[in-house]
């Protein structure tokens, strides 16, 4: 089968490990011929920057396409009615399949248009990343317009729009409602890990050379985060919290932000059972949460809560409403308020304990397969399936 995605938002980035990525990377491992259309931006040395427009097979196998984004207010790129100007591909293309990531881009009148006017048996399938930790807030008069806006681009195309899924539960529930989606339209559909990265018959050698690399003992209780660090991961209270528990060691990967800096610095040096290995590639980020006992992230959600469940390690997140699928069947433990008093509690209640070890195995289960790309890829082309 012909999929096409169309990514009107995206920052596609060669090599990288988001959805637009692997998604469309098991998908043509599952036998179906897969395009990106992308706006033009990628990021390079850590920067978001606009890129020439162009047509190339990346690394994953797909073809990506890079489209310059478009205004109906000409020069005055708007970016609440901008659009990636995707039909004449669409008619070159002939998808079976169009893959529409997120619903906050005026592109879905087209692929409605291609349906309507030149195969009416196209699947439609939108996803949702937005949720009311983004700027579509009621409080906010700017993202009252966006989401009624976005609601609106949803309700004129829902006739040809076949499902739309949220990458977390909440993100379900936000489409339905939010933009109007019909409950019975929806469903699931989360981001995870690539099956090929992560190196589960090397694990123990993988835990020993991290461990040996930064003089962690082999039997410390090693915690595991990283990722962008600012305030809001509350990363910096994590480092004060393994202060009272002699055999907890903490490594911590990623970039630290302009206003962390200072304050990490001091509790780096203040802790040498603290480590930082500063940033480090999609590819390692596996084999860093191998090294670990536990993964923690005390902050808001990020796609590295799906990979440190997919590595099979028990993990430790922040409680957010209708973000608990990050917990299949005992494999993660929820802090329900995030402060330093709590979380020593938790590292405690932790530390080796039955508890612990309960997480454990659920983690080393079948239960934590749900949570990589191969078994995604297929729930992501059921409606098509069913239609073949």
């Amino acid at each position: 089968m012909n999929i096409v995605h169309i990514a009107p938002n995206a920052v596609f980035t060669d090599g990288w490990t988001y959805q637009e990525n692997l998604l469309l990377k098991y998908q043509m491992k599952l036998g179906h011929t897969v395009t990106l259309l992308s706006r033009n931006h990628a990021f390079v040395d850590g920067k978001e920057t606009e890129v020439p427009c162009s047509d190339e097979i990346c690394s994953g196998g797909f073809r990506v396409i890079r489209l310059k984004k478009k205004s109906p207010f000409g020069d005055r790129n708007i970016n609440l009615f901008s659009f990636l100007d995707v039909y004449a591909l669409l008619l070159e293309l002939k998808p079976d399949m169009v893959f529409v990531h997120g619903m906050v881009s005026a592109t879905i009148f087209q692929v409605a248009k291609y349906k309507r006017k030149v195969n009416k048996n196209l699947v439609i399938v939108q996803d949702n990343h937005m949720d009311y930790n983004n700027i579509e807030t009621k409080s906010s008069l700017t993202g009252r317009i966006s989401a009624l806006t976005y609601r609106a681009y949803y309700k004129m195309n829902d006739k040809y729009i076949d499902r739309v899924y949220g990458v977390t539960p909440r993100r379900r529930e936000y489409a339905i409602k939010v933009y109007g989606v019909p409950e019975e339209k929806t469903d699931v559909l989360i981001m995870g890990a690539d099956d090929e990265k992560i190196q589960f018959d090397r694990k123990a050698e993988i835990r020993s050379e991290i461990r040996k690399k930064y003089g962690i003992p082999d039997d410390a209780f090693l915690i595991v985060t990283g990722g962008k660090i600012d305030r809001v991961k509350n990363i910096h209270l994590l480092m004060k919290a393994i202060e009272p528990y002699e055999s907890a060691h903490l490594l911590i990967f990623g970039m630290v932000l302009d206003d962390m800096r200072e304050e990490f610095d001091a509790l780096l040096a203040a802790n040498s059972r603290i480590s930082y290995a500063g940033w480090i590639s999609g590819d390692q980020v596996y084999d860093y949460f191998f090294a670990g006992d536990l993964v923690c992230f005390p902050g808001l959600h990020s796609v590295l809560w799906e990979q440190a469940c997919a590595a099979k390690v028990p993990c430790l997140f922040t409680y957010l409403e209708g973000m608990t699928h990050v917990n299949n069947g005992g494999n993660a433990a929820f802090l329900e308020t995030v402060n330093l008093e709590n979380l020593q509690k938790m590292i405690g209640e932790l530390l080796f304990t039955q508890r612990y070890y309960e997480m454990k195995r659920a983690a080393e289960s079948e239960k934590t397969d749900i949570y990589l790309y191969s078994g995604i890829a297929k729930k992501s082309l059921e409606l098509l399936e069913r239609r073949a």
